[in-house]
Formats: structure tokens, sequence, C-alpha cells
């Protein structure tokens, strides 16, 4: 593609590519759907705005005909380098994580969709298909029974999408950004951790030894989390339904379908 640089990373949605000195281009895969594209900008600005995050979106732009939306460069690594690198900084790094995390939530905001409606608008979606009528009643009932907030919420936050950047840190990904309680968030990173896919086509030494450290980050990141906000595992699983569903709504990947949907229908039968 002329004008777009080599091949930075690859993810679910897109693939990143250098563009200039200072910015790179998130280039969307041909079947990401042009309004979540048009989010990710409007969403990815607001963060921009709010301070949680140092990364400018500049907008969409073309690259060589694909669509694509330009973001400043990171000057750093992930998280996740950080710890591959050196296993005996890992609770170092799950200390910042969970601290980054920490200073999100402490902003508030209107400018994002209730977490709840996010949730309830995805069972009406095709992930959900296989539950019966009364089992997405029921699921309803469940997330409006939720507590409301006005926090942030990231909804994709885990060590690849946290940055050394500048001297300080900088996340990423503001796709599926929401406002609400922050305990919704850590519900989801726990999840992320603990029941998500690890990424796409790893092979199973990797799964065996990135599962094991990947457990023990998150375990490392949910204790730092808890200790510096008193927030409790309790309030923490009120939560772990509706980061099902949300993970299910959002990606849907087949290896992870029939463990969300049983973890779903485990609380929403009882």
């Amino acid at each position: 593609m002329s004008g777009v640089g080599g091949l930075v990373a690859h993810g679910r949605s897109a693939d990143v590519h250098s563009y200039t000195p200072d910015r790179i281009l998130k280039v969307y895969h041909d079947e990401w759907p042009d309004d979540a594209i048009d989010r990710e900008v409007e969403d990815a600005t607001a963060a921009f705005e709010l301070g949680l995050t140092p990364i400018r979106c500049h907008g969409r732009a073309d690259a060589d005909g694909r669509r694509a939306v330009a973001f400043d460069r990171i000057d750093g690594v992930a998280l996740t380098t950080v710890a591959e690198k050196n296993p005996l900084r890992m609770r170092r790094v799950a200390r910042s994580l969970a601290r980054e995390h920490v200073r999100i939530h402490r902003v508030t905001t209107d400018r994002f969709p209730d977490v709840r409606d996010v949730a309830a608008e995805l069972v009406g979606t095709a992930p959900f298909g296989a539950l019966s009528a009364r089992e997405r009643s029921a699921l309803l009932d469940h997330l409006a029974s939720l507590p409301g907030g006005d926090s942030p919420l990231h909804l994709d936050f885990h060590p690849m999408n946290v940055f050394r950047h500048g001297g300080g840190i900088a996340t990423i990904d503001w796709q599926s950004t929401a406002c609400g309680d922050p305990a919704a968030d850590v519900a989801m990173t726990r999840l992320l951790f603990t029941e998500a896919e690890l990424f796409p086509g790893a092979t199973r030494a990797q799964l065996l030894v990135y599962g094991a450290a990947r457990g023990a980050m998150g375990r490392m990141y949910l204790s730092e989390y808890l200790s510096v906000t008193g927030v409790s595992t309790a309030r923490l699983d009120r939560w772990a339904t509706a980061a099902r569903v949300l993970r299910l709504g959002m990606l849907d990947i087949p290896s992870e379908r029939e463990r969300l949907l049983g973890g779903i229908r485990s609380v929403i039968t009882r």
C-alpha cells in the first residue's frame, strides 16, 4: 500500500501500520462494520479529551482504498512485552496495570453509553440465538438489576492495550467504551485473564506458557486493584454475567461461545 508503512501489529478488527514518524494507521478488515469505525473515532477522541489516554485520534483516513483511522504513534512497548522480556517484572507490570485502571475509573463522564444498555442491546443479536425467549427475558431482568455509575469503562482493558509511553502509561483501543460501575470493567478484565481466548493461531505450547503467565498476572492485577480501591470480590461477581454477555456479543469468538453461554445460563436458570 503506497503511503502506508510496514505492519506493526495484527488484531481481530484491524491491522496497525506505520504511517508518518509520529502517526500510525489502524487499517480495518473488510468485514468490520463502518459504524463501528465511526464510533471508535468518536470514543477515542472523547478518551483523549477526558485525559483517559495521551494518544490522540486524528480521524478517518484512506489506506489505498481501505478504511483506516490515524492515531499518534506510541513511544514505547505494551506491558505484555515488558513482562515477557523479564518475568521478574511481572508483579510491577501488574501493579502498573491496576493503577492505570484505577486512574481511568476516577474520572466521571456521561459521554459514553451506559454499560447496562450496551449489554441489553447485545442480547437481541445473533450470538444469543441459542437462548430461549424465557432465558433472554431472565437475562434482561438480571442486567436491569445491576447498579449504575458514571466512570468510563474501557471493556477491553488488558496488558496488550496498555503501553509504556513518554515516561508514563498510555491505554489504547477505545472502541468498546461505555460508562457505569467500575466493577463492570474490572469484571471484564478478570474474564479476559481467565476465560478469553489468548490470541488467534496460538500453538498448544504457547497456550500452556502464556496461559500460566496470564493467570498469574491476572491475580496480581486484581489483588492490587481491590487493595487500592476497596472494591469487593462480591461486587465483581455481580457483574460476571454481564461481562460474558459483552464478550460474546461484541466478538462472538467460536472457541469461546459455548463456554460463555454456559456461564450465562448457570446464573439466569437458578
